[in-house]
């Protein structure tokens, strides 16, 4: 995105010739067309905002009567660096602890996991055992009947004689 002065004078609110000066003064890095009038790119309109957020500033320091602080493109290029890096350094510092907050999850659900698995494991030994008595029981009960049939039989029969 390249736009020239005039659309970029628009855009910050301010007259062309504001533009030029602070081009020239702070030594903003442009590119010039063919008919010598300046190009500008997206990162030499994010300078030309800062700097009229600073002479913003300064204005209304100075209806406070307060002296105005002069800040030079060295100055603003210097504020800006330290702020550029000081948010890496937060979004670094976030990262991690991001990371550092999905490893203790990880690690909780994993110890959860083993507990259920644990008390799964449990649960099938009962499971294996109470299923062992119910067969237990059955071949019992299934002897039980078989010997009381025979009895009866027995007994049925000896009453045929008496």
């Amino acid at each position: 995105m390249e736009l020239k002065t005039s659309i970029v004078a628009k855009r910050l609110g301010v007259s062309p010739k504001t533009i030029q000066r602070w081009v020239k003064k702070y030594h903003i890095p442009c590119q010039k067309n063919e008919a010598g009038h300046y190009v500008f790119d997206a990162e030499a309109i994010s300078l030309l905002e800062q700097i009229k957020f600073e002479h913003g500033t300064a204005l209304e320091q100075r209806d406070s009567q307060e002296p105005p602080n002069k800040t030079s493109a060295e100055a603003l290029f210097t504020v800006y660096n330290q702020f550029a890096s000081r948010l890496q350094h937060i979004e670094h510092q976030l990262d991690q602890k991001a990371d550092d907050v999905v490893s203790v999850q990880l690690l909780q659900h994993r110890q959860e996991i083993e507990e259920l698995a644990s008390h799964l494991h449990k649960l099938e030994q009962r499971i294996a055992k109470l299923e062992e008595n119910a067969h237990k029981e059955q071949a019992n009960a299934a002897e039980k009947t078989k010997k009381k049939a025979k009895r009866r039989g027995l007994g049925h029969f000896m009453s045929l004689f008496t």
